[in-house]
C-alpha cells in the first residue's frame, strides 16, 4: 500500500535548504508529506493491512485441494504351520515354504467445495507376487471416487465461506484503520505545526512587550534625573521589565517544546535532530464553505470509524447465519465409485481399468440429531444477541457523528467571530497605549497605566494569534470529523 501526493499537494511542496542540517525548512505541506513518510505510528499501522490480507488469504486456502502421493512394500514368509489333530486334539508343526510379497502405490487429489462437497480422486496400483504364483506379479490397478454433500448442516456458502467472508472484511477495515491513522496523524500535525507557528509570534509579543517596558524604564529613569518623575516609578518599571522577562523565558520554552513536537510527528531519528532549529513560513488560512447535512453525509461516506463499523455488523450477521446453519441435524449425502483393472503387468492393468473387470459403488446417507443442541443455540442465540448489539452501536456512532460534526461546524464559525473581535481588540489596544503614553508625557497619566495599557496590548495581540491558531485547528478537525482529511491534503492510498 502506497501513500501518493497529488499534484494539489506537489505543487505547494517548497525543498528544504541546501545549507547546514542544522536548520530544518518546511512548509505545512512539506511537514504533512514528512508525516506520512517518517511516522512511527503510520509505519506500525501499515503492517496491519498486510496482515489482514494474509489472514484473508489462510481462510482461502481451506478450499486448496491436497495431493496425496504413497508407495510401500511388504513381504510375508511362513516356514512352519500349527494344527490339531481332529481325532486326537494333539498340536504339531508342519513344515511349509509360504511368501507373499506386496508392493503398493497410490496418488490422489481431495478436498472440499464452497457449497460443502467434499471430494476424494485417487489412482492405485497393487502388485502381487509369491510361491502361490511362481512369483511372477499380478497387477490390480483402480480409479477411485468419492464425494460426501451436506444437505443440512454444512451446505452452501453461508456455511462454507463465513471465515473467508469474514477476513476479507477484516481486510477492509484495517485498510480504513490505516486512513484513520493518517487522518489524525495529518490533524495532529497540522495542531502542532499552528502552534508552533503560534509560539514564535507569541514570543516576539513577549519581546516587543519587554522593549516596551525596557523604553519606558529607560524614559522613566530621565524624567527622575530631571526632577519630573518619583524614583517609586522607576522601581514598578523595573519590576515590570523583570516580569516580562520571565514571559520571554517561557514563550521561548514553549517555542522548543513545539518544535520538539513537531519533530516527532515527521521524524523517525528525532535524536539526529533534537538540536536541528526549526523554520517555518505561516501555515495557510484555509477555506470553509459547507453546511451540517451535506458534511453528516460526507462524514458517513469516509469516516473511517464508521465504516469499520458497518463492517462489523456486517460480520456478525456473516456470524449469525453460520450458527443458523450449525443448529441443524446433519445429514449428509456420501457416494463412492471404484473401477478396478487386472493384469500381469502394470500396463495391462492400468489399460483395462476402462474395461471395469470389477466395480464396486456405494450410496448412502448418514442423518446425526444432536440432543438438546444446547451448545448450537447457545451460539446462534448469542450472534443474533450480537447482531442487535452492533446496531445499537452503530447507531449511537451516527448520533455522535452529528453531534461532533455540527460541534466542529459551530467552532469553525466562532473561530471566525473571535478573529474579527481580537483585529478590533488589537486596533484599540494599540490606540489605548498610544493615548496612555502622550498622557504620560503630559503628566495626566501614570507609569501604572501606561504599563498596564503595554500588558492589554500584549494579550490582544496573543488573542488574535490564538484565535487564528484555532480557527486554522478548527478546519482540520471539521476535515477530520467529516472524513475529508485526506482528499483536502492531495493524499491517496493505493
Amino acid at each position: 500500500m502506497k501513500l501518493i501526493f497529488t499534484a494539489i499537494a506537489a505543487a505547494h511542496i517548497i525543498a528544504a535548504s541546501a545549507g547546514a542540517d542544522t536548520v530544518l525548512d518546511l512548509t505545512l505541506t512539506k511537514a504533512v508529506r514528512l508525516a506520512l513518510e517518517k511516522n512511527f505510528s503510520i509505519k506500525v499501522e501499515r503492517f496491519e493491512p498486510k496482515i489482514a490480507r494474509e489472514r484473508e488469504r489462510s481462510a482461502k486456502g481451506r478450499f486448496d485441494p491436497d495431493w496425496d502421493f504413497a508407495y510401500q512394500r511388504g513381504e510375508n514368509t511362513a516356514r512352519e504351520v500349527f494344527a490339531r489333530d481332529a481325532a486326537t486334539n494333539r498340536g504339531a508343526h508342519f513344515g511349509i515354504n509360504s511368501i507373499s510379497q506386496d508392493a503398493t502405490w497410490s496418488t490422489g487429489v481431495r478436498g472440499v467445495t464452497v457449497w460443502g462437497l467434499g471430494y476424494d480422486v485417487g489412482l492405485s496400483t497393487r502388485s502381487r507376487a509369491g510361491t502361490v504364483n511362481r512369483f511372477d506379479e499380478d497387477f490390480t490397478s483402480a480409479t477411485t471416487f468419492s464425494v460426501t454433500q451436506p444437505l443440512l448442516r454444512g451446505v452452501g456458502a453461508d456455511a462454507n465461506l463465513a471465515a473467508v467472508r469474514i477476513a476479507g472484511n477484516n481486510a477492509l477495515a484495517s485498510e480504513w484503520g490505516l486512513r484513520e491513522r493518517l487522518m489524525r496523524v495529518i490533524t495532529d500535525v497540522i495542531a502542532v505545526y499552528n502552534d508552533l507557528h503560534f509560539s514564535k509570534e507569541n514570543h516576539d509579543v513577549a519581546v516587543r512587550s519587554r522593549e516596551l517596558a525596557r523604553r519606558l524604564l529607560k524614559d522613566n529613569i530621565k524624567r527622575v534625573e530631571i526632577g519630573v518623575m518619583k524614583e517609586i516609578d522607576v522601581t514598578t518599571a523595573q519590576a515590570e521589565v523583570a516580569a516580562r522577562e520571565e514571559d520571554v523565558i517561557t514563550a521561548s520554552r514553549a517555542v522548543k517544546d513545539q518544535e520538539n513536537f513537531l519533530k516527532q510527528l515527521i521524524t523517525a531519528d528525532l535524536l539526529q535532530i533534537l538540536r536541528t532549529e526549526v523554520k517555518i513560513v505561516p501555515p495557510p488560512a484555509p477555506k470553509y464553505a459547507g453546511e451540517v447535512i451535506g458534511a453528516i453525509a460526507q462524514a458517513l461516506e469516509h469516516r473511517p470509524d464508521y465504516r469499520q463499523a458497518k463492517l462489523d455488523l456486517a460480520n456478525r450477521n456473516i456470524g449469525l447465519r453460520f450458527e443458523e446453519n450449525q443448529k441443524l441435524p446433519r445429514l449428509d449425502l456420501r457416494a463412492s465409485l471404484a473401477l478396478n483393472g487386472y493384469g500381469d503387468d502394470f500396463g495391462t492393468s492400468a489399460r483395462r481399468v476402462g474395461s471395469r473387470d470389477e466395480t464396486d459403488w456405494t450410496v448412502g446417507a448418514v442423518l446425526s440429531i444432536p440432543i438438546g443442541n444446547n451448545a448450537a443455540l447457545g451460539r446462534a442465540n448469542a450472534a443474533r444477541l450480537e447482531v442487535a448489539q452492533s446496531l445499537v452501536d452503530l447507531q449511537r456512532l451516527e448520533q455522535d457523528i452529528i453531534v461532533r460534526v455540527d460541534n466542529a461546524r459551530g467552532a469553525i464559525l466562532t473561530a471566525r467571530q473571535r478573529i474579527e473581535a481580537t483585529r478590533e481588540s488589537r486596533r484599540l489596544a494599540k490606540e489605548s497605549l498610544a493615548a496612555g503614553e502622550k498622557r504620560l508625557i503630559a503628566g495626566t497619566g501614570t507609569v501604572f497605566e501606561v504599563l498596564e495599557l503595554q500588558k492589554k496590548l500584549a494579550e490582544a495581540e496573543t488573542a488574535a494569534l490564538r484565535s487564528q491558531s484555532d480557527y486554522n485547528k478548527a478546519v482540520a478537525q471539521f476535515e477530520l470529523e467529516t472524513g475529508r482529511t485526506l482528499r483536502a491534503h492531495g493524499v491517496s492510498i493505493e
